[in-house]
C-alpha cells in the first residue's frame, strides 16, 4: 500500500486527510513568520473545501477555589481565506504564513505549544491536525537567560500563568524561576517579561522570595513587595553578556539578606 493509499485509509475512504507542515520545525523565534502548508488529500467523491483555520494555542495554569487548574488558550487565530473544490482522490497543497506575536510563550522546560488546524467541508465534516511549535526567544530575552547563567543561575522552573489584567495582549504570562548552582544567600529569583517591541523588553524580578509558593503568587496577582525590581533592556544593552551580567548582579545584590 502507497503512503498515499495509507493516509486516505487513516482518514476513511470518503474522508478527507489533513496534514500541517511547517517550513522550519526546528523553531521559529518570537516576531518572526510561521510559514508551512496544509496538506489536503482527498478521499472518494467530491468535497468543497470551505474554510481552514490555524490556532496557536498553549496550556496555561491558574488558581480555581485555592487550587491549581490547567486550561488551554489561543495564543493567535489565523484564517485561511480559501473556498476551492477537490475531485475524487485529489491533493492540494495550501500555503500560510502569521506572525508569532512577541507575548507567545517561548520552548522552555514544559512549555506546550501548538498549531491546532481545523477545515471545514461541503459536506459538512471536520478535520484537525496537531502539531507541536517550537518558538524561540526574543534576542534580547536571549541575553538576559545567558548573563543571568553567568550569574551562577540555572533555570528550575517554567510555569505559563493566567493573567488576564497584566497585559492586554495575552490573557497569561510566562514565568521562570531561577536557582543558584551552589549555595548562596540568594534563595530564587523569579522573572517576567513583557517585549514592548522588536528592540526592548521590559523584565520584572521577584529576588529571594521564600515559602509563598505559586498559590501565594497567584492570589497576589503580582503585589509586589521591596524585593521586586524592574530592568528595561534595548538591544543595545547585550553585546556584551560580560557587561550585561554585571549589570544584573548590580540590581540583585542590595536585595539579598546578607
Amino acid at each position: 500500500m502507497s503512503i498515499y493509499d495509507r493516509m486516505i485509509s487513516k482518514a476513511g475512504k470518503n474522508g478527507l486527510y489533513v496534514d500541517t507542515r511547517l517550513e522550519r520545525p526546528e523553531g521559529v523565534r518570537v516576531g518572526q513568520e510561521l510559514r508551512g502548508n496544509v496538506v489536503l488529500k482527498n478521499g472518494q467523491g467530491a468535497r468543497r473545501v470551505r474554510r481552514i483555520s490555524l490556532e496557536l494555542a498553549a496550556e496555561f495554569i491558574y488558581e480555581k477555589d485555592k487550587r491549581i487548574a490547567k486550561q488551554s488558550g489561543v495564543i493567535y487565530r489565523y484564517m485561511l481565506d480559501t473556498d476551492v473544490s477537490m475531485a475524487s482522490g485529489e491533493e492540494r497543497s495550501i500555503p500560510f504564513a502569521f506572525t508569532i506575536p512577541f507575548a507567545a510563550p517561548v520552548k522552555l522546560g514544559p512549555s506546550n505549544v501548538w498549531l491546532e488546524t481545523e477545515v471545514e467541508t461541503d459536506p459538512e465534516s471536520v478535520r484537525t491536525d496537531k502539531d507541536s511549535v517550537t518558538i524561540l526567544p526574543h534576542p534580547i530575552v536571549s541575553a538576559f537567560f545567558e548573563a543571568v547563567g553567568l550569574l551562577g543561575l540555572r533555570l528550575h522552573e517554567v510555569s505559563l500563568l493566567r493573567m488576564p489584567d497584566l497585559q492586554s495582549s495575552l490573557p497569561f504570562v510566562q514565568e521562570f524561576e531561577f536557582k543558584p548552582r551552589l549555595p548562596s544567600a540568594l534563595d530564587e529569583i523569579e522573572v517576567y517579561y513583557l517585549v514592548k517591541n522588536e528592540r526592548q523588553v521590559d523584565f520584572y524580578m521577584e529576588i529571594d522570595r521564600r515559602g509563598k509558593g505559586l498559590l501565594g503568587m497567584l492570589e497576589e496577582t503580582f503585589d509586589w513587595d521591596e524585593r521586586c525590581v524592574k530592568v528595561t533592556l534595548t538591544d543595545e544593552d547585550i553585546a556584551d553578556p560580560d557587561r550585561l551580567a554585571d549589570r544584573l548582579a548590580h540590581v540583585i545584590k542590595p536585595h539579598l539578606d546578607l
